[in-house]
């Protein structure tokens, strides 16, 4: 049970990202955004809220003799990342034929691409390494140490780039709703949202990150078995939250600002 609720909280912050990153892409290209996108959503937040209330409720059983997909990843690292040709030209082939029929397909294409490669990367570096790390937490008290619980994503699912990026789809789908273009004041008031995917995208590839450390360390993964991380991994994704997120949250608040004014 406690690994069926991981593969479901790993789907439902997937379909978080992916229909997140749908709404801002296309912010350009709708009035109003349909229902089912938001929906969408939706459902994939109350997935990974329930599948964390049943892996609180549920045990994992360690089985001794199951083999560590690991040891592969960690061979496939030190040789270099080996890919099969046939698998790059599947990966290359869609943005060799893209321009033919669009550029925006092949623009469209690179920002997909990027964002999964982002994620894939992120997941590789949380997977490497050996399967049992020295999890001892650094020596902080008082105030800063239950500050540090907090965003302790080994603990809970719920990161800090998660609830900014629901900030983020919220304002789009809300400038929508309310008829308020968001706009950047810069070079004669250009659409903001040519700039604001960027930073919100990269964002949602580190909250699929984020949400994969509370997975791995509380369950097996597609034959990565549980592993509880150190705390030093788990800073060094807080140091991508803090440059990620700090902009994400700077220019959210200087795009309502900008837009409320031109609004009113």
């Amino acid at each position: 049970m406690r690994n069926f609720s991981l593969y479901m909280m790993f789907i439902g912050i997937l379909i978080t990202a992916i229909s997140g990153n749908w709404i801002i892409f296309n912010y350009d290209n709708v009035t109003i955004y349909p229902k089912a996108s938001y929906v969408i959503f939706g459902i994939g937040l109350v997935l990974v809220a329930v599948t964390f209330i049943m892996s609180r409720f549920s045990t994992y059983r360690e089985i001794s003799s199951k083999d560590d997909k690991r040891d592969a990843l960690n061979r496939w690292l030190m040789a270099n990342y080996p890919v099969n040709k046939w698998l790059v030209v599947l990966i290359i082939l869609p943005l060799v034929i893209a321009p033919f029929y669009s550029w925006l397909l092949l623009y469209t294409l690179i920002k997909w691409y990027l964002i999964a490669g982002s994620m894939i990367a992120g997941i590789i570096f949380i997977l490497q390494g050996e399967r049992v790390e020295d999890d001892a937490d650094w020596q902080y008290k008082g105030k800063t140490k239950k500050m540090l619980d907090l965003i302790d994503y080994r603990k809970h699912p719920f990161n800090i780039s998660l609830i900014l990026f629901i900030l983020v789809i919220g304002s789009f789908i809300l400038s929508k709703h309310w008829d308020i273009p968001l706009y950047m004041d810069a070079s004669g008031n250009p659409r903001y949202v040519t700039t604001l995917p960027i930073s919100a995208s990269v964002m949602s590839a580190l909250m699929v990150m984020s949400t994969f450390i509370y997975i791995i360390n509380h369950g097996d993964f597609f034959g990565f078995r549980k592993a509880e991380l150190s705390y030093e991994r788990v800073m060094a994704v807080h140091f991508g939250e803090i440059i990620m997120c700090g902009a994400t949250l700077c220019l959210l608040i200087f795009t309502w600002i900008i837009s409320l004014y031109s609004y009113y």
